[in-house]
């Protein structure tokens, strides 16, 4: 299982701040198709681009900074665990946890996952890319969240995603 501890909120604030001021974050992810965020080690949202917030709006999610990916998305096993999202026991399966945990060690990821959502709603279906990327001497992970409905029915390839969020994160690195 993942650690459940989270930042102190005047290190997430900061946190916060310096990416939403990062001028070569926001033009490289102003316009791309994903929702990507960036996590930070703690696995906490810090970084939202435009699409992401669309999403989490059309979604009546809460707050986004601060928050876990499964807790953003209503997931009903984040509030399971011993300190939330991705602590719980059907986490261990989670495609999204599984990625970001990878990312954590180094490594490109890309998983599905199914989000359950509450009540009669119908389980977010998606596919998760992370990459672990160093800004300003910290390393974050960088997510890209794709719908897998789009995916199959879009001519986007899971490679073209794969290489749009690698290229992105090179370029969010050499700023």
């Amino acid at each position: 299982m993942p650690p459940a501890e989270r930042v102190p909120s005047e290190v997430l604030n900061a946190q916060i701040k310096a990416l939403q001021g990062n001028a070569a974050l926001q033009r490289s992810t102003h316009h791309t198709p994903e929702h990507m965020v960036l996590l930070n080690p703690q696995r906490q949202i810090v970084y939202a681009n435009a699409s992401y917030l669309a999403m989490a709006k059309d979604l009546g999610s809460g707050e986004v900074y601060g928050a876990r990916l499964g807790e953003h998305m209503s997931c009903v096993h984040a509030a399971n665990g011993e300190v939330a999202c991705g602590t719980a026991e059907p986490c261990k399966t989670c495609g999204a946890v599984n990625a970001v945990l990878q990312s954590l060690d180094g490594k490109v990821a890309m998983q599905r996952c199914s989000i359950p959502l509450e009540a009669e709603q119908e389980p977010l279906q998606l596919i998760i890319f992370t990459i672990p990327v160093r800004i300003d001497g910290s390393i974050y992970i960088l997510a890209a969240i794709v719908d897998d409905k789009k995916v199959s029915t879009h001519s986007h390839t899971l490679a073209e995603h794969a290489f749009a969020v690698q290229r992105l994160a090179a370029r969010i690195e050499e700023s």
